[in-house]
């Protein structure tokens, strides 16, 4: 049994403990409450499937997180708390049946664009590993591997120290200094994804140099994105991560060697410790920074209130409430941070909402008093201060986006071809770096991150667009120079 059927049995049985709960407590039509959980599992379970693409299985995973696992976990167990908002929501159960209806047409629409792109476009079963073994680029790293890896962690190190320092770009903040030329949005590609496209590109050498499961580059790999996500404040290291990982999983699987689970099992180790880490870490970082929290986060684990004179005892029960707060918001980060079916509630429940809201949500400026989605569709009257420069951004989703044309139609379209064309640009990403699968995998990660995660100031998209065909067509010259140089 390989990995990703594994993978696929612990989320079966992690909504199957779910389902009885979220039945129960679901107050709408049960009907659509059953068909939601089976095209959402669905969804999610072929994402892992032979056919899948990264940006299939990466965007899956996000849509079931966002949509069926947070809904489920909301009305089950925290009495509908929906921590970051749903707006003005009467939670009426026929209001719920509105919501998943949504969000059903959602993932049906998405679940055909998979088909078809996997029947007319491409996929990955055709991948002849081989065929690329003796490109001189491999030469050039073979002949030059040790210099470049030195190279490669000076880097990683270096860029992450100095962007802490000195805050070329950090989330939720303004940069502290300002580099000429633009080149704080050169910093904010290398700590986003360039660095971690740069390892792909580098595990992809080490494994034809050294053709075994275990490749020490992806673990510096998992470094990198555990740095870069300190760096610039950001609790997201372990998409990325998981991209490097699940590429080289698919690059050992379509070679001729064996997959060795334990392997793969020490990364996802790896990995976890790092992210548990990167979470206490920043979290930690934010509050001395004084970061806002608009939204309530709930208390799973109860705060000690024994008063006492003994100074011992104050401080003992002090470090244990300071974990326990940082546990409840890890715990918070896990439940209740994912980005999707609260923005469909705030849509679903704005009468104002049509084609000439959507048309204007593209003008939507910075502002540190909220979003466009916060002022006009959730009608949030909380205000953010000017001093210090630090700001909460909250996003609606692509679902909940394209539903501000109030257009089951137009969702079902809009998802249907933004699926297609993301689809589309990691095929690009993997034909111009001479099918490096990892690449493609963290340029899949990336779109669908992007999309998931959609709906602030969305007049700026073409900034990811060009970033990521930026990456694409950099990683195809180098290769190109490489491949034409006389190497030995």
């Amino acid at each position: 049994m390989n990995l990703l059927k594994i993978l696929s049995i612990f989320f079966i049985i992690l909504i199957l403990f779910l389902f009885p709960f979220g039945i129960i407590s679901y107050s709408g039509n049960k009907i659509y409450y059953i068909i939601f959980t089976i095209i959402s599992t669905y969804s999610l379970l072929v994402s892992f499937g032979k056919n899948s693409i990264s940006f299939d299985t990466f965007f899956a995973l996000l849509l079931w997180l966002g949509f069926w696992f947070k809904f489920t976990v909301q009305i089950s167990f925290l009495n509908n708390l929906f921590p970051e908002g749903a707006g003005i929501f009467d939670f009426k159960p026929e209001s719920f049946d509105g919501v998943l209806k949504i969000s059903i047409i959602s993932i049906f629409a998405f679940l055909l664009a998979r088909i078809f792109r996997s029947k007319f476009i491409f996929n990955y079963e055709n991948f002849e590993i081989d065929k690329y073994k003796n490109q001189n680029s491999f030469k050039f790293y073979s002949q030059y591997r040790n210099i470049i890896f030195f190279s490669y962690i000076i880097i990683i190190f270096l860029i992450g120290i100095i962007n802490y320092k000195y805050v070329f770009f950090q989330k939720g903040t303004i940069p502290k200094t300002i580099l000429p030329f633009g080149l704080n949005n050169f910093i904010n590609w290398l700590l986003m994804f360039g660095l971690t496209s740069l390892s792909s590109i580098l595990i992809f050498f080490e494994f034809f140099y050294k053709k075994k499961n275990s490749n020490k580059i992806l673990k510096y790999g998992i470094l990198e994105t555990f740095i870069s996500s300190i760096s610039i404040l950001s609790r997201a290291m372990i998409f990325n991560a998981t991209s490097l990982i699940y590429g080289f999983y698919k690059l050992v699987d379509f070679s001729e060697i064996k997959v060795i689970k334990k392997k793969f099992i020490n990364y996802f180790l790896i990995l976890i410790v790092l992210f548990i880490i990167s979470l206490f870490v920043v979290s930690k970082m934010r509050q001395s920074n004084d970061f806002p929290i608009g939204h309530e986060t709930h208390k799973y684990l109860p705060q000690i209130e024994t008063e006492t004179e003994s100074k011992l005892i104050t401080s003992i029960n002090s470090t244990i409430n300071s974990t326990t707060r940082e546990i409840n918001q890890i715990l918070f980060l896990i439940a209740g941070r994912w980005v999707g079916v609260e923005g469909v509630m705030a849509v679903y429940s704005n009468k104002e909402v049509g084609y000439e809201f959507f048309i204007n949500s593209f003008y939507d400026k910075f502002d540190y008093s909220n979003s466009y989605y916060e002022n006009k569709v959730k009608k949030s009257k909380h205000i953010y201060l000017n001093d210090p420069k630090i700001y909460t951004v909250y996003v609606p989703g692509i679902v909940a986006f394209l539903f501000y044309t109030k257009s089951i139609v137009f969702l079902f379209i809009g998802i249907f071809l933004l699926t297609l064309i993301c689809s589309v640009i990691e095929y690009l990403s993997f034909r111009l770096s001479f099918n490096n699968i990892i690449f493609s995998s963290v340029i899949g990660n990336v779109l669908a991150y992007r999309l998931a995660h959609f709906g602030y100031m969305p007049q700026n998209s073409y900034k990811l667009l060009f970033s990521i065909l930026f990456t694409i067509g950099l990683v195809y010259l180098i290769l190109i120079i490489l491949n034409k140089s006389k190497i030995k």
